[in-house]
Order: C-alpha cells, then sequence, then structure tokens
C-alpha cells in the first residue's frame, strides 16, 4: 500500500517554529489556523510556508491561511 503525499505548513515566529503534516488541505489548514491563532494572541508575528502535492490546493491553503492572517490583526486592533 502507497501512502498518499500530504500537506505541510511551517509556521515560523520570532521564538519559535512548527512543521504541522496532515493528509488533506482541509487538516493542515485547520491545524495551521489554530495555531496561528494562538502564537497572534501572544502577541508574536507569523510566517508561514506550504508544501504539497498541488499548486492549485497549495493557492488554497495560502489564500485561506492569509485570510486568517488579517481577521485575526483585525480582531486585535
Amino acid at each position: 500500500m502507497t501512502e498518499s503525499p500530504g500537506f505541510e505548513v511551517r509556521i515560523t515566529t520570532l521564538q519559535t517554529g512548527s512543521i504541522l503534516r496532515a493528509p488533506t488541505e482541509r487538516e493542515v489548514a485547520t491545524k495551521a489556523e489554530l495555531l496561528i491563532r494562538r502564537v497572534h494572541a501572544r502577541g508574536e508575528l507569523v510566517a508561514f510556508s506550504i508544501a504539497g502535492p498541488g499548486t492549485a490546493a497549495i493557492g488554497r491553503i495560502k489564500a485561506y491561511l492569509e485570510d486568517v492572517l488579517i481577521e485575526v490583526a483585525r480582531l486585535s486592533i
């Protein structure tokens, strides 16, 4: 049985770095969103990078996480 390629999101702050992995877009995006919200609540700046099996999927995850960053920034004003 061959394991299907999954997705990876790397979340980086000035203090830490995390690598999140999941087999689906939805799962990795959910994990990344939760971590971004937690990190932002501590007042840290967040950067991320995404790897995965398809450019369209990576683009969707990127757009989603950028929206999350915009939302948390607005909530902190």
